[in-house]
């Protein structure tokens, strides 16, 4: 039965213009200054982003099971506005607890949006009968995201270089208004008959998906990996502007590599659809291997040279292997979703994202601890033994039953 609207409204066009000034993040490109800025350290940046993943934790699987009972509409905008309220926190406060405060407001509106927007795309696209749509349009959504981050990059650089950050803020403030005022205009997509309002459902549905991840290999292969990119992933970014800082590069420096990376991610999620045709996700794990390998040893580098020329081109270097994290992950999220029934969609979704955050989670946790205890050279070497034992590429029969997908 096909999805009816009222109103002419495209419910995928409403979320990408909504998810476009949603990134408009200003202070993202410059997130370690801001940091300096409130009286932190190199070791509190981390903290704060190992502990905005554990709120991303703790919100998740709840959340998901509130996308298979209640409006997903609701929970989006919901998502939208605490991170508005993070906004308007550090507008008019400082300090460490401050700025926790707000990483915490955006872990929980990550458990929010992510275990959701998914679930909300798919579920338009099957009353449209368009499921195989799922990897184009989820993809086309990151574009719009990736897409804004871009635009914030260089926005927020020149901004702070010309006004600080306090108007950065502001200029932040009003582009989260339009965003959760875009959604506010977003149509309800009706509920499988399946769902139940009682509140012994969240455990059953979450339940139903752990097992359902745990025993479908074609599922818990593509949800392993891409658990573990994503956390590589938040390692390889917040080193990013540590590395700037130590070299004495120029801000605009902060800009052009934040650029490169949000504009490699908005190219991969937009063409994902077309290399997802042209290569097995076998053989890219094979390829992102040899990349993770690299990525580390460059790093490691950019830590011994300090010359931030050098730096700038190890940094795009990984803003590639970036690119090729990404074309997976929305790969596996239209597997993932071929593979989840409509009842438990979001609470799927969630347990999925929940891996990705806690990955993201341990290993930054992780990261600083090794840090505070053999310093950096050697906590990226520890990183770089554990990746390669990690991300070994499956061998065997589950290797060949792949081959498929």
């Amino acid at each position: 039965m096909k999805y009816c609207s009222p109103v002419k409204l495209n419910p995928l066009g409403i979320l990408n213009f909504a998810a476009f000034w949603q990134y408009q993040r200003l202070v993202m490109p410059i997130s370690f200054l801001f940091y300096l800025y409130n009286g932190l350290k190199f070791t509190d940046f981390i903290l704060c982003q190992s502990l905005y993943s554990a709120a991303c934790l703790i919100g998740k699987i709840i959340t998901g099971a509130l996308g298979d009972l209640f409006s997903k509409k609701k929970i989006l905008i919901t998502a939208y506005l605490l991170f508005l309220f993070r906004v308007v926190l550090w507008i008019n406060f400082e300090g460490f607890w401050i700025i926790l405060a707000g990483e915490i407001l955006y872990g929980l509106f990550k458990a929010l949006y992510r275990g959701n927007v998914d679930s909300y795309i798919y579920e338009y696209l099957e009353s449209e009968n368009m499921t195989s749509d799922m990897a184009s349009k989820y993809g086309k959504l990151s574009f719009y995201t990736s897409l804004g981050s871009a635009v914030s990059c260089f926005a927020g650089v020149i901004l702070y270089k010309f006004f600080g950050f306090k108007t950065i803020l502001y200029a932040e403030l009003v582009f989260q208004i339009i965003a959760v005022t875009a959604l506010m205009f977003l149509p309800d997509i009706k509920h499988s008959d399946k769902v139940s309002s009682y509140p012994f459902e969240f455990i059953k549905t979450a339940l139903s998906s752990i097992k359902s991840l745990l025993l479908n290999f074609r599922v818990n292969f593509f949800v392993y990996y891409s658990a573990l990119l994503n956390g590589l992933t938040s390692v390889f970014v917040w080193n990013f502007q540590p590395l700037l800082k130590i070299s004495s590069a120029p801000v605009i420096y902060y800009g052009v590599v934040n650029f490169i990376n949000q504009i490699l991610r908005a190219g991969g999620a937009l063409f994902a659809h077309r290399f997802i045709k042209n290569i097995k996700p076998y053989a890219l794990i094979n390829v992102v291997y040899l990349s993770v390998a690299l990525s580390f040893g460059l790093l490691i580098c950019g830590y011994i040279f300090k010359n931030y020329l050098l730096i700038l081109l190890f940094l795009i270097i990984i803003c590639i292997v970036i690119f090729m994290f990404v074309v997976f992950n929305i790969f596996s999220v239209a597997k993932v979703h071929e593979n989840t029934k409509d009842f438990n969609r979001a609470s799927t979704s969630s347990v999925y994202t929940f891996c990705d955050d806690f990955m993201s989670f341990f290993l930054l946790l992780n990261f600083k601890f090794l840090y505070d205890k053999i310093g950096i050279l050697n906590s990226l070497v520890v990183f770089l033994v554990i990746a390669a034992v990690f991300l070994l590429p499956v061998l065997g029969k589950k290797a060949c039953a792949l081959q498929d997908c």
